[in-house]
Protein backbone atom coordinates (compact mmCIF):
# COMPACT_ATOMS: atom_id res chain seq x y z
CA UNK A 1 0.00 0.00 0.00
CA UNK A 2 1.52 3.33 -1.05
CA UNK A 3 1.69 6.51 1.01
CA UNK A 4 -1.05 8.21 -1.03
CA UNK A 5 -3.42 5.25 -0.54
CA UNK A 6 -2.75 5.22 3.18
CA UNK A 7 -3.29 8.98 3.37
CA UNK A 8 -6.62 8.57 1.60
CA UNK A 9 -7.71 5.93 4.10
CA UNK A 10 -6.65 8.16 7.00
CA UNK A 11 -8.82 10.96 5.63
CA UNK A 12 -11.75 8.54 5.39
CA UNK A 13 -11.13 7.34 8.92
CA UNK A 14 -11.31 10.91 10.22
CA UNK A 15 -15.02 10.88 9.45
CA UNK A 16 -15.59 7.71 11.42
CA UNK A 17 -16.68 8.57 14.95
CA UNK A 18 -15.89 5.85 17.41
CA UNK A 19 -16.75 5.84 21.06
CA UNK A 20 -13.59 5.63 23.15
CA UNK A 21 -13.70 3.73 26.41
CA UNK A 22 -13.11 5.94 29.43
CA UNK A 23 -10.30 4.79 31.66
CA UNK A 24 -10.58 4.94 35.44
CA UNK A 25 -9.30 8.32 36.60
CA UNK A 26 -7.60 6.69 39.57
CA UNK A 27 -5.36 4.48 37.41
CA UNK A 28 -1.72 5.51 37.16
CA UNK A 29 0.45 3.92 34.48
CA UNK A 30 4.23 4.26 34.59
CA UNK A 31 5.47 1.37 32.44
CA UNK A 32 4.41 1.97 28.83
CA UNK A 33 5.95 -1.24 27.47
CA UNK A 34 6.52 -4.50 29.29
CA UNK A 35 6.72 -8.12 28.20
CA UNK A 36 6.36 -9.43 31.75
CA UNK A 37 3.30 -11.48 32.56
CA UNK A 38 0.41 -9.95 34.43
CA UNK A 39 -0.78 -8.61 36.64
CA UNK A 40 1.14 -5.39 35.93
CA UNK A 41 -0.94 -2.69 37.65
CA UNK A 42 1.49 0.07 36.65
CA UNK A 43 2.23 -1.26 33.18
CA UNK A 44 1.01 -1.78 29.65
CA UNK A 45 1.64 -5.41 28.67
CA UNK A 46 2.79 -5.73 25.05
CA UNK A 47 1.28 -8.68 23.19
CA UNK A 48 2.91 -9.89 19.96
CA UNK A 49 0.14 -11.00 17.61
CA UNK A 50 1.30 -13.56 15.05
CA UNK A 51 4.41 -14.49 17.00
CA UNK A 52 5.46 -17.96 18.04
CA UNK A 53 4.08 -17.78 21.56
CA UNK A 54 0.45 -18.32 22.48
CA UNK A 55 -1.19 -15.08 23.56
CA UNK A 56 -2.45 -14.92 27.14
CA UNK A 57 -6.07 -14.10 27.87
CA UNK A 58 -6.93 -10.42 28.16
CA UNK A 59 -7.58 -9.72 31.84
CA UNK A 60 -10.11 -7.05 32.85
CA UNK A 61 -8.47 -3.98 34.37
CA UNK A 62 -5.05 -4.72 32.87
CA UNK A 63 -3.74 -2.35 30.17
CA UNK A 64 -2.34 -3.87 26.97
CA UNK A 65 -0.88 -2.95 23.61
CA UNK A 66 -1.23 -5.34 20.67
CA UNK A 67 0.64 -5.41 17.41
CA UNK A 68 2.51 -7.33 14.73
CA UNK A 69 6.25 -7.12 15.39
CA UNK A 70 8.53 -6.47 12.40
CA UNK A 71 10.41 -9.67 13.22
CA UNK A 72 7.26 -11.59 12.33
CA UNK A 73 7.04 -10.26 8.77
CA UNK A 74 9.35 -12.76 7.07
CA UNK A 75 6.31 -14.21 5.34
CA UNK A 76 3.14 -12.44 4.27
CA UNK A 77 0.80 -11.95 7.21
CA UNK A 78 -2.32 -14.16 6.87
CA UNK A 79 -5.67 -12.39 7.02
CA UNK A 80 -6.53 -14.53 10.05
CA UNK A 81 -3.74 -12.78 11.97
CA UNK A 82 -4.99 -9.37 10.86
CA UNK A 83 -8.48 -10.33 11.99
CA UNK A 84 -7.11 -11.42 15.37
CA UNK A 85 -5.24 -8.14 15.74
CA UNK A 86 -8.30 -6.10 14.80
CA UNK A 87 -10.48 -7.97 17.30
CA UNK A 88 -7.97 -7.56 20.14
CA UNK A 89 -7.21 -3.91 19.38
CA UNK A 90 -10.88 -3.02 19.75
CA UNK A 91 -11.03 -4.34 23.31
CA UNK A 92 -11.26 -1.62 25.99
CA UNK A 93 -8.28 -3.07 27.87
CA UNK A 94 -6.08 -2.42 24.83
CA UNK A 95 -4.82 1.16 25.06
CA UNK A 96 -2.31 1.20 22.18
CA UNK A 97 -1.36 -0.49 18.91
CA UNK A 98 2.10 -2.05 18.69
CA UNK A 99 4.76 -2.78 18.95
CA UNK A 100 4.93 -2.23 15.24
CA UNK A 101 7.83 -0.83 13.29
CA UNK A 102 10.93 -1.32 11.20
CA UNK A 103 14.10 -3.23 12.07
CA UNK A 104 16.98 -2.97 9.59
CA UNK A 105 19.25 -5.09 11.76
CA UNK A 106 17.43 -8.41 11.41
CA UNK A 107 18.22 -10.78 8.55
CA UNK A 108 15.65 -12.28 6.23
CA UNK A 109 12.87 -9.76 6.87
CA UNK A 110 12.15 -7.76 3.70
CA UNK A 111 11.83 -4.02 4.20
CA UNK A 112 8.89 -3.70 1.81
CA UNK A 113 6.82 -6.09 3.92
CA UNK A 114 7.83 -4.44 7.17
CA UNK A 115 6.56 -1.16 5.73
CA UNK A 116 3.32 -2.71 4.49
CA UNK A 117 2.62 -4.18 7.91
CA UNK A 118 3.55 -0.97 9.70
CA UNK A 119 1.31 1.18 7.46
CA UNK A 120 -1.64 -1.11 8.04
CA UNK A 121 -1.14 -0.80 11.79
CA UNK A 122 -0.96 2.98 11.46
CA UNK A 123 -4.40 2.79 9.83
CA UNK A 124 -5.69 0.67 12.71
CA UNK A 125 -4.26 3.12 15.23
CA UNK A 126 -6.00 5.99 13.47
CA UNK A 127 -9.30 4.17 13.10
CA UNK A 128 -9.46 3.22 16.77
CA UNK A 129 -8.00 6.50 18.05
CA UNK A 130 -5.30 4.60 19.94
CA UNK A 131 -1.60 5.59 19.92
CA UNK A 132 1.17 3.66 18.23
CA UNK A 133 4.17 2.01 19.96
CA UNK A 134 7.10 1.67 17.56
CA UNK A 135 10.03 -0.74 17.38
CA UNK A 136 12.79 1.19 15.59
CA UNK A 137 16.21 -0.24 14.77
CA UNK A 138 18.38 1.82 12.41
CA UNK A 139 15.25 3.14 10.69
CA UNK A 140 14.73 6.60 12.19
CA UNK A 141 14.76 8.32 8.81
CA UNK A 142 12.13 5.86 7.54
CA UNK A 143 9.91 6.41 10.60
CA UNK A 144 10.15 10.20 10.31
CA UNK A 145 9.47 10.07 6.57
CA UNK A 146 6.44 7.86 7.10
CA UNK A 147 5.03 10.18 9.75
CA UNK A 148 5.49 13.14 7.42
CA UNK A 149 3.77 11.33 4.54
CA UNK A 150 0.85 9.90 6.53
CA UNK A 151 0.36 12.80 8.97
CA UNK A 152 -1.33 10.65 11.64
CA UNK A 153 -3.43 12.26 14.34
CA UNK A 154 -2.56 9.67 16.99
CA UNK A 155 0.57 9.85 19.13
CA UNK A 156 3.64 7.81 18.21
CA UNK A 157 6.29 6.53 20.61
CA UNK A 158 9.72 4.98 20.04
CA UNK A 159 10.10 2.34 22.71
CA UNK A 160 13.41 1.44 24.34
CA UNK A 161 15.27 4.40 22.85
CA UNK A 162 19.06 4.18 23.22
CA UNK A 163 20.17 6.47 20.40
CA UNK A 164 22.48 9.47 20.50
CA UNK A 165 21.16 13.04 20.81
CA UNK A 166 21.53 13.64 17.07
CA UNK A 167 19.14 10.78 16.32
CA UNK A 168 16.65 11.98 18.90
CA UNK A 169 16.55 15.45 17.28
CA UNK A 170 15.29 13.91 14.05
CA UNK A 171 12.55 11.97 15.81
CA UNK A 172 11.38 14.57 18.27
CA UNK A 173 10.92 17.36 15.70
CA UNK A 174 7.64 15.77 14.50
CA UNK A 175 6.54 15.32 18.12
CA UNK A 176 7.32 11.63 18.65
CA UNK A 177 7.49 10.44 22.26
CA UNK A 178 10.40 8.40 23.67
CA UNK A 179 10.38 5.56 26.17
CA UNK A 180 13.56 4.85 28.12
CA UNK A 181 14.32 1.49 29.68
CA UNK A 182 17.06 -0.02 31.82
CA UNK A 183 19.77 1.04 29.33
CA UNK A 184 19.88 4.38 27.58
CA UNK A 185 22.19 7.16 26.38
CA UNK A 186 22.50 9.52 29.36
CA UNK A 187 23.35 12.54 27.22
CA UNK A 188 20.25 11.99 25.11
CA UNK A 189 18.09 11.70 28.22
CA UNK A 190 19.56 14.88 29.73
CA UNK A 191 18.76 16.85 26.56
CA UNK A 192 15.30 15.37 25.99
CA UNK A 193 12.34 17.73 26.50
CA UNK A 194 10.61 16.66 29.69
CA UNK A 195 7.20 16.33 28.07
CA UNK A 196 8.42 13.59 25.69
CA UNK A 197 9.88 11.20 28.30
CA UNK A 198 8.20 7.91 29.20
CA UNK A 199 9.59 4.77 30.87
CA UNK A 200 9.46 1.01 30.32
CA UNK A 201 10.75 -2.29 31.66
CA UNK A 202 10.48 -4.23 28.36
CA UNK A 203 12.17 -7.56 29.24
CA UNK A 204 14.45 -6.15 31.95
CA UNK A 205 14.63 -7.71 35.40
CA UNK A 206 14.41 -4.21 36.89
CA UNK A 207 11.09 -2.97 38.23
CA UNK A 208 9.59 0.16 36.72
CA UNK A 209 10.40 1.99 39.95
CA UNK A 210 14.07 1.07 39.50
CA UNK A 211 14.05 2.16 35.85
CA UNK A 212 12.52 5.50 36.79
CA UNK A 213 15.09 5.91 39.58
CA UNK A 214 17.84 5.63 36.93
CA UNK A 215 16.07 8.17 34.75
CA UNK A 216 15.57 10.49 37.73
CA UNK A 217 19.25 10.26 38.65
CA UNK A 218 20.29 11.46 35.20
CA UNK A 219 17.65 14.20 35.09
CA UNK A 220 18.39 15.40 38.63
CA UNK A 221 14.82 15.21 39.94
CA UNK A 222 12.13 12.65 40.68
CA UNK A 223 10.59 11.88 37.29
CA UNK A 224 7.77 9.68 38.60
CA UNK A 225 5.00 12.32 38.42
CA UNK A 226 6.29 13.58 35.07
CA UNK A 227 6.30 10.09 33.55
CA UNK A 228 2.83 9.36 34.94
CA UNK A 229 1.49 12.53 33.34
CA UNK A 230 3.31 11.96 30.03
CA UNK A 231 2.04 8.38 29.86
CA UNK A 232 -1.54 9.52 30.37
CA UNK A 233 -1.10 12.22 27.73
CA UNK A 234 0.43 9.77 25.26
CA UNK A 235 -2.50 7.41 25.75
CA UNK A 236 -5.00 10.25 25.29
CA UNK A 237 -6.32 9.92 28.82
CA UNK A 238 -5.76 13.62 29.63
Amino acid sequence: MGAEEVRDELVINESVKMEKEEHPKCRILLDIHTHHTGPQPLGVISLRVGGEQTLPAIEPGQAYSVGIHPWDTIQEIPESIWEQLDKLARMPEVVAVGEAGVDLNVAGVPLFRQLQVLKRQVLLSEELCKPLVIHNVKASDIIVGLKKDLQPRQNWLIHGFRGKPEMSYMLRRPGIYFSFGANFNAETLREMPEELILAETDESELTIEEVIARISHVRGNDMTPVIAKNTARFLGEI
